[in-house]
């Protein structure tokens, strides 16, 4: 059987039960393991329906949400993909951290969010799809939050943690680490550690990739004290430092990437006898990432160092005026300071220097609300509304004065507004079964490198790029149906969407205009396009049979074209994942499969061609000893195939097969 018959059995089985839940549990994905709760579409995994997808201490928190039907990773390397949510990337959506906004301060988008969380300090997964949330205001495709581990309060002093090793054959990939908790009746505290190590990795066949190893150290502080009965005071920090981080699909390695994150939060819980719910949030964080080519063989040198400070709170808040009726609100702002400039050094020349980014600061305000209503038993609505202030100063006079040369008319001090809402509305048709739909409004604004960005290099398609200043705010509508089923013994969730979108912002090439980076085909300026569109379907199935057993599918696709009929660029193609695993208490065996289709709808004024379509075969295990060992061990890519994905630039292969294991030792 082919993949695509694969595809369309799977795309059959799961819509032949378009069953579903109450809203508030719309559909439970296993991953994760047990300490580690997954909030999928606001949805809350005990603890038992965990631990599907994560086959180690050595998974990555990237490879994890790769799990979830409709997120894809851009890939440049070995290190830190870019995640996309139904093929809408970090332009398009939000990542937080613990709800803190962390702004990238790679102008080539080498640092996401995700890459400074680690699974040992990970707690809890929120991925909002599209705008049909209330939770999402200033962009239109969605939001990834991580949330950090939560430390718990005992009845009675305690002490525990545990030490962690393991290795994967490929790479000669070392990752450990520690984990410690304190906890009594007031306080709870999470200190936690780790190392990793990797050189360059070998694809199926075992060619070496080079320019693909990294070195990383992460620690994280995760602390609660509980001030009353009602009131909680939490802190969280993370200090995570990377060097020597290669990727391939790229001129430019990464010498060093830092980031220093700080968060103080208050939850009160029945305030005033008024609010059930209230949230109090500040937090400060500072990225720096340092780009250079000294590794590589170029004819040129380049340096380019990036820096983003964020300063932000926010305060949200939630009231239950009856048994029906639940309002939810928050305000937030944020100040967050943009820098990047780049040194050109050519043989005997006097080295160029420009500003990339110009010191641009942004201040960000936003205001959303939502309404719960349960008109009667089985039926329920949901409007939401949002809106959001920025304003942005140029503080870097040299960067003002290149933006011009292109920007004539740019002011040093401008403002955006943007504005969102929409409704859910939702039936519960049967006990088990509930249907929603959703119709959405939302806007986002211009990223820096969008609006303010000076020659910014884009390897896929050999261009540079160049901001503009006039540019709208991009524009969605978006239309969404899901059908939800659940018992004790089976799960199915689908949902259909589409989107329609205005003023969408790409790139577009500026004839008359030579480039700066040698080799490059030219320069293109940012530009509002008329209109584009974006539909798809997603559907996943888990189904416990034989006590032992559960089975685990999952399918995404979206299909994407601009007003020309040209395909949007990077939509990922036709993908899912099948799982079947056995559990007794002391041990358990996993057998996975992921499958990708051709994608032969490309844009190539995008830089994108064909990709083929794959088959991969992986194998977990675990085995517990005792209270005190336990080990993990697996093959990934058990057949050795070369492959890659659509989304991965430069086509460069992922790594061929891997054999891993570690050991945890619980104390």
């Amino acid at each position: 059987m082919n993949l695509t018959l694969k595809f369309l059995f799977i795309c059959l089985f799961s819509f032949s039960g378009v069953f579903a839940q109450e809203n508030d549990s719309l559909f439970k994905e296993y991953i994760l393991e047990k300490e580690i709760n997954v909030n999928f579409n606001r949805i809350d995994l005990t603890k038992e329906e965990t631990g599907f997808h994560k086959s180690s201490n050595l998974s990555s928190t990237e490879e994890i949400l790769s799990r979830f039907s409709g997120v894809s990773f851009i890939r440049r390397g070995n290190y830190a993909p870019e995640p996309v949510i139904r093929g809408l990337n970090t332009n398009q959506i939000d990542v937080t951290i613990n709800g803190m906004r962390v702004m990238s301060a790679c102008t080539d988008k080498m640092d996401p969010v995700t890459s400074y969380v680690e699974t040992q300090n990970l707690g809890a997964i929120d991925i909002s799809k599209g705008s049909c949330h209330s939770e999402v205001v200033s962009n239109i495709g969605g939001k990834i939050n991580l949330d950090m581990l939560t430390p718990q309060f005992s009845s009675h002093f305690l002490f525990n943690g545990k030490v962690f090793s393991g290795y994967r054959s490929t790479s000669g990939n070392y990752k450990g680490g520690l984990v410690v908790a304190l906890s009594d009746e007031n306080y709870a505290l999470n200190i936690n550690g780790g190392y990793n190590n990797s050189g360059d990795y070998k694809t199926g066949g075992g060619n070496e990739i080079e320019n693909s190893g990294f070195e990383k150290y992460n620690f994280s502080l995760n602390g609660a004290y509980k001030l009353d009965e009602f009131n909680i005071l939490r802190i969280s920090g993370i200090w995570d430092d990377a060097y020597d981080i290669g990727y391939p699909a790229l001129l430019m390695d990464v010498g060093s990437a830092k980031a220093r994150i700080a968060g103080l939060d208050l939850e009160s819980k029945d305030l005033f006898d008024f609010f059930n719910t209230l949230n109090f949030k500040v937090y400060f964080n500072t990225i720096d990432h340092v780009m250079d080519d000294s590794k590589r063989n170029n004819g040129f040198r380049m340096d380019m160092p990036g820096k983003t400070k964020t300063f932000g709170s926010s305060l949200t808040a939630g009231v239950l005026f009856d048994e029906t009726t639940a309002v939810t609100a928050g305000l937030e702002f944020f100040n967050s300071l943009h820098s990047a400039d780049m040194t050109m050094y050519f043989g005997n020349s006097n080295p160029m220097y420009m500003v990339t980014w110009p010191d641009v600061r942004k201040n960000q305000f936003s205001f959303k609300t939502s309404l719960r209503k349960y008109l009667s038993d089985k039926f329920s609505v949901e409007p939401f509304a949002g809106f959001a202030f920025v304003s942005s100063d140029i503080e870097s006079e040299l960067g003002f004065n290149s933006l011009q040369i292109f920007n004539p008319n740019v002011s040093k001090k401008s403002s955006r507004n943007i504005y969102s809402g929409g409704i859910n509305l939702y039936y519960q048709l049967f006990d088990p079964l509930t249907l929603s739909l959703s119709s959405s409004y939302s806007e986002r604004f211009p990223t820096v490198s969008e609006e303010f960005g000076f020659y910014l290099y884009n390897r896929l398609d050999n261009f540079d790029y160049i901001g503009n200043t006039a540019i709208s705010n991009e524009k969605n509508i978006q239309f969404e149906f899901r059908a939800d089923y659940n018992e004790s013994d089976i799960a199915v969730g689908t949902s259909i969407f589409i989107y329609r979108f205005t003023d969408y912002i790409l790139g577009k090439r500026m004839v008359s205009v030579g480039p700066m980076t040698p080799g490059s085909f030219g320069v293109k300026m940012y530009e509002n396009f008329d209109n584009a569109l974006l539909a798809g379907f997603e559907a996943n199935l888990i189904f416990l049979f034989k006590t032992n057993f559960v089975f685990s599918a999952g399918i995404s696709y979206s299909y994407g074209e601009l007003a020309n009929r040209d395909p949007l660029p990077l939509i990922p193609p036709l993908n899912g994942v099948l799982s079947i695993r056995f559990t007794k208490p002391d041990y358990m065996v996993q057998l996975e499969q992921i499958l990708a289709a051709k994608q032969h709808r490309v844009n190539t004024d995008a830089g994108e061609s064909i990709s083929a379509g794959y088959g991969l075969m992986n194998i977990r295990g675990e085995y517990t000893f005792n209270d005190i060992v336990k080990i993990n061990f697996g093959v990934e890519n058990i057949f050795d195939k070369e492959y890659y994905n659509h989304l991965d630039w430069l086509k460069i292969p992922q790594s061929g097969r891997n054999f891993y294991g570690g050991i945890d030792l619980n104390f």
